[in-house]
């Protein structure tokens, strides 16, 4: 069993903070980087709450790292960070040398993901752009581990409950928060725009 590392969440959040994103997201790909708050949050609530980070992880649809890079750093066994955009993963590998922990990187399609892992960790697309992308992401999270950990919008919080409980899953815990997004696309009209997200532990 590994031995989850000791982090606080302030010092987690920090680290992440550090970490790189996208100057120039794509939009089709709701390319919305998750903050360090809510990161740090997820991470505490999968590793040091319910000693989920112990064995083998996978963030889907990684971005530029942050999840799996936290992951990682809280002592996760092994931690893979898939995203289908090859800039993403590509800046993700410079955040991982310069965080100093070591996760594998796949330039992959989550439906051509393979594997069997201990746990799910991800901040998926929320739909807006390309209708229940959301929920092909969560299916595929439940297709690849027992237990998920998931940021949606909290609008959707009716519809996903639905979802979850037509997949013969169970939300374990849920939690709000509030994700900062900075100024990304050009129909963002502050320098932050504020999204109201609910943080899911979901169980088989």
């Amino acid at each position: 069993m590994v031995e989850e590392r000791t982090v606080s969440k302030r010092q987690l959040e920090i680290q992440l903070g550090r970490l790189k994103i996208l100057q120039t997201p794509q939009l089709r790909l709701e390319q919305y980087p998750v903050s360090a708050k809510v990161a740090a949050e997820l991470l505490r609530m999968a590793g040091f709450e319910h000693h989920d980070l112990q064995g083998e992880t996978i963030d889907l649809g990684t971005g530029t790292g942050r999840l799996a890079i936290g992951a990682a750093m809280m002592g996760s066994k092994q931690v893979v960070g898939v995203d289908i955009d090859e800039r993403s993963i590509t800046l993700a590998r410079e955040n991982a040398i310069a965080a100093g922990v070591r996760v594998k990187w796949v330039v992959s399609d989550i439906k051509e993901v393979v594997g069997a892992y201990d746990t799910v960790i991800m901040n998926p697309p929320y739909g807006t752009r390309s209708p229940h992308v959301d929920v092909q992401f969560l299916e595929r999270a439940f297709e690849l581990a027992p237990v998920s950990y998931s940021i949606h919008k909290s609008s959707t919080r009716k519809f996903l409950r639905r979802v979850i409980e037509r997949k013969n899953r169970r939300i374990d815990e849920m939690r709000s928060m509030s994700l900062d997004i900075p100024h990304l696309f050009p129909f963002h009209q502050k320098k932050w725009e504020k999204i109201d997200v609910d943080l899911y532990r979901i169980m088989s």
